[in-house]
């Protein structure tokens, strides 16, 4: 029976991922990434990546009515990723063809505007001056922020956003955003409160607008007060368009995307289903032997019936994931990919098999 180490082939830089890297600047990352070739090849689309690259596709072809998608899940949960993701399709026809070929609107359109923030920085036109930086709108724009913060109503945004160009506005990690601007006064409230405004004007002018889109991540237990604020936003512009946003979990923990994840990212080469099969037929023998000799309980040696779906991680994995999932430090995802990389590291470096 061959053993991991003489069956799978690492990808390079498996066996050291840092999740501390911090990703700020997401329209330079989006920039860096080329035709998007490399981040796919590396990257297994999940269910809520699937949902999210279609609704997205979909509206900026003008075919859909959600305007808006908003993916909740905690810290490191996947969402900067598919951020990214569903910025490279937009911009990459041929990627779309190569990825997308099963949603017919993808090839509705050709390169779409996409405009990309990250709520861990703080410019000082603010995120409307920035998305119309971005646009190439600077100017058209200063007046809301060159004397002070002031939210551009929905008529400045439909002005700024409508294009026969598809636009796409990806807008990540955004609950810090609001919580900070949350703590600077202004007259008798804060920053927070124009903020808010704007973000609900630009949600309600893209609502109106049948090829802009508009993506939002938010983080699930963490920085509640300025969670609070865009979730004001998005029921202010419920009000006035109706419920056109859609809510999408980047990635099911409890699930077996977990393994598909690691999988991809962690290796290039896996073995054949046959060396897998028997892999698991002679741990379904070992868990056997011990269940005979009651050192585990009965029923234990199911888990090798799972083998074939896990491999190379064991069945229990989900279960350990579940452990850390309540816990609001752990980065979900990316925390999962740093652990399974210091596993792997200390398997290959071993000295024998």
């Amino acid at each position: 029976m061959k053993t991991v180490k003489q069956a799978c082939q690492l990808a390079t830089n498996a066996l050291s991922i840092d999740v501390s890297d911090q990703i700020e600047q997401l329209d330079q990352l989006i920039q860096d990434e080329g035709n998007g070739e490399s981040f796919y090849a590396k990257t297994f689309i999940t269910a809520g990546m699937r949902d999210l690259l279609r609704g997205t596709i979909e509206r900026l072809a003008g075919k859909s009515s959600n305007a808006v998608f908003h993916l909740k899940q905690a810290m490191g949960g996947g969402k900067t990723h598919l951020i990214v993701g569903t910025g490279l399709v937009a911009k990459h026809p041929d990627l779309r063809q190569k990825y997308c070929a099963d949603i017919p609107a993808s090839i509705a359109f050709g390169t779409a505007r996409v405009v990309a923030f990250n709520g861990r920085n703080s410019p000082v036109h603010y995120f409307w001056g920035e998305i119309a930086h971005q646009l190439g709108e600077t100017e058209t724009f200063k007046k809301f922020w060159l004397q002070g913060p002031d939210a551009p109503d929905e008529t400045a945004w439909t002005k700024l956003l409508q294009s026969e160009t598809p636009t796409l506005i990806l807008l990540d990690e955004m609950p810090p955003y609001f919580q900070y601007l949350g703590t600077k006064p202004l007259g008798t409230g804060t920053v927070a409160d124009i903020a808010t405004r704007a973000f609900a004007n630009m949600l309600s002018a893209a609502g109106k607008l049948k090829n802009v889109c508009i993506v939002v991540s938010d983080l699930d237990a963490s920085y509640a007060e300025g969670g609070a604020l865009i979730e004001r936003a998005l029921m202010d512009a419920r009000k006035e368009l109706g419920r056109q946003e859609k809510a999408i979990t980047p990635v099911d923990l409890a699930g077996n995307e977990v393994y598909d994840i690691l999988r991809k990212r962690l290796f290039v080469e896996l073995p054949d289903l046959a060396v897998i099969e028997d892999v698991a037929a002679k741990y379904g023998e070992a868990l056997g032997e011990a269940t005979k000799s009651k050192v585990i309980a009965r029923g234990a040696e199911a888990q090798a019936d799972e083998i074939v779906k896990t491999y190379p991680f064991h069945p229990r994995l989900k279960e350990l994931v579940a452990l850390f999932k309540e816990n609001e430090q752990f980065k979900q995802t990316r925390g999962l990919m740093e652990l399974m990389s210091r596993l792997l590291k200390s398997v290959w470096e071993r000295e024998d098999e």
